[in-house]
């Protein structure tokens, strides 16, 4: 029933889209300029396209996190409408007009997902349609995956204790007997299989099979090793600086005048990091400490264990005596940060990546410093929309150690787009 409602919503939004894309046609007087009712007889196939398309990707079937669905729907949208509009170049189609297509595919991507965010989350949020589940082989983190199933309403699941009330199959980190994974498969519609910290890189992963044979390969791609796929993240990373540091200039002049005045000292704060492969760099902050603060820094936690303690753990102090009233400011809305957009631009930094360590740090990374250090450290990252400050040391490298065993450009739009809100509300930013 679920489905059907969702296939409906779908056409009236993108039948939707059609028209205003006509309207915009018309408005911007682009192209050749036909009737409303000349587009709508030739090109009325196109939203139901989309959809059987949709359905073919398991929109319509399947329960996906918000941004593993958005990634989907925006991959259709995208491959639909370019084979749509490579077509129509070609054989010079005049029915099919590119510039209805463009604006089709520009909102389509937003409103279609939009759409899907505010209804689900208003239908399961009121308990209807949610889907019962039952997590087997429960271990260590059952806890773990509990919380994040009920924290993620999106997915529309009701976490039941008892099987027989339980519509789909979840299974933890399965060790079962195949026999009894069998059984399952003869009982439920749907069983899972979930991976919870288990360290194995499954973003990127393609299932490859030998139909004639029981065998199938899991293919694991570590993407931050093909050189294609860095030359694409380099490209965004330059394109993304220039339109940030354009948009921030009013803010970096502001910032720099308001650092002048306020205390003595440099503008900007140089610090040498550990970059790709441990390769040293220097990274620009806007300064928001006072003068001789790593001195003080010594000072303080010889004296205060209470501190040492909490140095030791996060690498940082939550209520630093060493920060002025306008670094308060910065540090929370992260615009102290903002002159590592030179860094990104330069080739040292990426915009999205593993946080820039300190040298002294290295030596604490342990088994994880080979692969965090192996990318270019990012202006944000995982470690920042996921607690930022208020992560451990060692969660923090956990979380950036996934990142880039399982980096994808999507990845990093969502990582960005999450960053937005993040940076307003400066939780966990000291």
């Amino acid at each position: 029933m679920l489905g059907i409602i969702l296939v409906v919503l779908d056409l009236l939004t993108l039948y939707f889209l059609f028209f205003i894309s006509y309207f915009i046609k018309v408005f911007l007087r682009t192209g050749v300029q036909f009737s409303f009712d000349f587009y709508i007889n030739n090109l009325y196939w196109l939203p139901i396209f989309i959809v059987i398309l949709l359905y073919f990707q398991g929109i319509y079937t399947n329960r996906f996190s918000f941004f593993e669905e958005s990634y989907r729907i925006f991959r259709v949208l995208t491959i639909g409408l370019l084979s749509i509009l490579t077509f129509a170049l070609i054989y010079n189609v005049y029915a099919i007009s590119r510039y209805m297509i463009l604006v089709f595919w520009i909102f389509g991507s937003f409103f279609l997902i939009f759409q899907k965010y505010l209804f689900k989350r208003f239908i399961f949020k009121k308990g209807l349609f949610l889907k019962n589940v039952y997590i087997i082989n429960s271990n260590e983190n059952y806890n773990f995956v509990k919380k994040i199933i009920n924290d993620n309403i999106y997915l529309g699941y009701r976490i039941v204790e008892n099987e027989n009330l339980a519509d789909d199959i979840i299974l933890l980190n399965p060790l079962i007997d195949l026999k009894e994974i069998s059984k399952l498969f003869g009982k439920y519609k749907n069983v899972k299989f979930a991976f919870a910290e288990s360290g194995i890189p499954l973003l990127n992963v393609q299932i490859e099979n030998i139909f004639t044979q029981p065998l199938s390969f899991v293919s694991i791609r570590n993407n931050l090793l093909s050189k294609n796929m860095l030359i694409t993240k380099r490209i965004f990373d330059i394109v993304f600086s220039i339109i940030l540091i354009s948009l921030f200039l009013p803010i970096i002049l502001i910032t720099a005048i308001l650092i002048k005045l306020t205390s003595k000292g440099p503008i900007f704060y140089v610090q040498e990091r550990p970059g790709r492969f441990g390769r040293m760099i220097k990274i620009y902050k806007f300064r928001t400490m006072y003068l001789d603060a790593d001195k003080k820094l010594e000072e303080i936690l010889k004296n205060n264990e209470e501190l040492r303690e909490e140095f030791r753990k996060y690498r940082k102090l939550k209520n630093d005596p060493r920060i002025t009233p306008i670094g308060k400011i910065l540090r929370k809305f992260s615009i102290d940060e903002i002159p590592q957009l030179f860094n990104v631009l330069k080739g040292d930094m990426s915009i999205v990546g593993p946080r820039p360590y300190q040298i002294e740090e290295i030596e604490y990374m342990g088994e994880y410093r080979d692969i965090v250090l192996s990318v270019r450290p990012g202006l944000t990252g995982l470690w920042q929309i996921s607690g930022r400050n208020d992560l451990s040391f060692s969660a923090r490298l956990k979380i950036e150690t996934w990142y880039v065993l399982n980096w994808n450009l999507w990845l990093d739009l969502f990582i960005i787009i999450r960053t937005i809100p993040a940076v307003i509300s400066g939780k966990g930013a000291y």
